[in-house]
Order: structure tokens, then C-alpha cells, then sequence
């Protein structure tokens, strides 16, 4: 834990100033960008290293993490194209390291873009920085994932777990992909993307197709009833969460036993203290089963919710569009 929290120490003025830089990029091309950051939970980086055995800390590109969901595919484009001619973005070898999951998804359907960026931290050393760009509706489909695996206990996200909720949410992938290629689809209402949805799939044999198995697979795994006992199981305790006026650090706690989440609140310029309290918890709960720490910011008012619903069971806008597929 001692190494740990040194070495993930080191990311922290390296995230805040990628966050930074993306923010200013970003807004520029979408005013309407949600953004986010945080440092990698300490059983997330063992489960890497563990699933990658010749992987060292040292190579974890993604220890800090920066976000921004974007609402539309075009907008997120032109964010990327700007970021590829930042010299952050250029590595020694005069090359741009990218990951694009858009073009070709991962195999359990994910989609989004990784830009690796090289920042300086407090030791004047540069330490990678993992920059996400996803849509919206990129972005309801990797979060209702996560919930699943917060509440199951899989790594849907890693491509383990149950084959049949592996199936289920590659073809849903293929699905939101095909609604996230409609123009202008995420500003409609829900009655106007319902025909754009189904003006879309009219011919096509192969969504068709693709529509009656989720439908079959949704009902045997009793899906929506199980999204909406999530989203019913977790009670925010600390209400503040909701009424945040200026950016910084959230500590969570979920607890999926006693069904509930708390938080405590840390301004911008105190991410010291927000850190040392991340690894105190997490030492203390490293044992305890059903509990997950997670430290988190985001830069909108109440934008917790809004960058990480996974951590609170909101798959709300998820469902919707995963009504539109079950609708014969």
C-alpha cells in the first residue's frame, strides 16, 4: 500500500494538468462535454497486473484517468484530431499513442478512444496519463457494464464473467453503436429517436435478427427487473453530492451489503488530504467484501452522478435505449 500510494501519488499534478489541457481543448469544440478524472482504485491495479503477468506498475498507462463525454461522434472527433497535435501527446519517438475502440471495439463491445499523454509530476519526472473521449451513448453502455459488475461480482469489463451477459452486451454494443450513427439521435426525444431507431433497422435483417436475441436474453436474465433493483438498493446518504458548486474530489464508499454510499467532500486544492484518505480507506476495507472505494472528480455542478452513475446504480438512460431494442 506504501508503494501504491507513492507511486500513485505521482500521477496526481500529472491528472490535473492532462484534465486541464483536455478541458480547454474539448470546450472548444462541444460546451456541452461532461468531464471527469480520477486515480485508478488499488483492486483495479492489482487485477491488471495480475491479468497481465509481465505488465510492471511502471507500465500501467492508465493509473490517472481523465474523461470527456461528448454529445455527438463529431464533436468527440474533432476533440481527438486537436489533442493528436498537442506536444503532451507526442512521445519521444515523435508518435502519438492511441487506442481506438471506436474503429475496432474491444470483444465485449466497448468503444471509446484512449490518447496516452506525458505529463511532469512534483518530482519533475513525466508519468502517463490515460485521456478517454466517448459519447454519451458510449458512455450509457460502459457504465451499465460497470454495474453490472459492481452488483455480480464479474469482469464483464475485462472480457470474463458469464458468457451469456458477455453476449448480451457485445450485441447491445452493436445496437447503441448503430443509434450513435444516427445524426443529431442523442437531442431527440424519446418518441422521435423510437422511429430514427426503427426507420433505421427497417432493413436490416441482421439488427432484426440481433433485436429478438436480446429480447430472448433479456428476459432470461431478468435484465430490467435487475437494473431496477439496482438502482433501488443504494441510498446516497450524504445529499451534498447533489449540490456541489465548485470542482474537486469526492471520496466514495459503496457499500453493497448495508446498501448504501457515502461520501466525503474535498476541494480542489486539497487533493493531498483527498489521497491519503483514498489509501487510509482502502487499507481499512481492503478485506471487507461488498465494499467498494473509489476517489472521483468532476468539473460539472453535481456532475458525480453524471460522470459515474455506475457508482450509483443509475442506469436510467441506459434503459431507455435498451427499451427501444426490446420494443417488437
Amino acid at each position: 500500500m506504501e508503494v501504491l500510494s507513492y507511486w500513485r501519488s505521482e500521477h496526481s499534478l500529472p491528472l490535473t494538468l492532462a484534465s486541464e489541457r483536455l478541458q480547454s481543448v474539448a470546450l472548444k469544440n462541444d460546451r456541452k462535454a461532461i468531464f471527469a478524472k480520477r486515480l485508478k482504485r488499488f483492486v483495479s491495479i492489482v487485477l491488471k497486473l495480475r491479468r497481465f503477468p509481465s505488465m510492471s506498475l511502471r507500465n500501467v498507462q492508465d493509473i490517472g484517468g481523465c474523461r470527456a463525454i461528448f454529445s455527438s461522434r463529431k464533436k468527440l472527433i474533432q476533440t481527438l484530431r486537436d489533442l493528436k497535435r498537442l506536444p503532451e501527446f507526442r512521445w519521444a519517438d515523435g508518435k502519438v499513442r492511441i487506442k481506438d475502440y471506436i474503429q475496432k471495439p474491444k470483444p465485449g463491445g466497448y468503444r471509446s478512444v484512449h490518447i496516452i499523454g506525458l505529463f511532469p509530476s512534483e518530482s519533475r519526472q513525466t508519468r502517463r496519463i490515460e485521456v478517454q473521449l466517448r459519447t454519451r451513448i458510449q458512455h450509457y453502455w460502459a457504465t451499465a457494464l460497470e454495474i453490472v459488475d459492481l452488483f455480480t461480482q464479474q469482469a464483464l469489463k475485462s472480457n470474463q464473467g458469464d458468457p451469456e451477459w458477455r453476449e448480451l452486451f457485445r450485441e447491445l454494443g452493436e445496437h447503441f453503436e448503430l443509434m450513435d450513427s444516427i445524426h443529431l439521435f442523442e437531442g431527440m426525444n424519446l418518441a422521435a429517436k423510437r422511429r430514427a431507431y426503427r426507420d433505421r433497422i427497417r432493413d436490416d435483417l441482421i439488427h432484426q435478427q440481433s433485436a429478438k436475441e436480446i429480447r430472448l436474453c433479456c428476459k432470461k436474465l431478468r435484465v430490467m427487473k435487475k437494473f431496477a433493483a439496482y438502482a433501488g438498493s443504494l441510498v446516497v446518504v450524504d445529499e451534498q453530492l447533489s449540490e456541489l458548486k465548485q470542482p474537486g474530489f469526492v471520496l466514495l464508499k459503496i457499500d453493497l451489503e448495508g446498501q448504501k454510499v457515502d461520501s466525503t467532500v474535498f476541494a480542489e486544492d486539497n487533493s493531498r488530504s483527498a489521497e491519503a484518505e483514498y489509501t487510509s480507506l482502502e487499507a481499512a476495507t481492503a478485506n471487507a467484501g461488498g465494499v467498494v472505494v473509489a476517489l472521483v472528480s468532476s468539473t460539472a455542478v453535481g456532475g458525480i452522478k453524471e460522470a459515474y452513475p455506475n457508482y450509483f446504480a443509475d442506469s436510467s438512460e441506459f434503459v431507455q435505449l435498451l427499451g427501444l431494442i426490446l420494443e417488437d
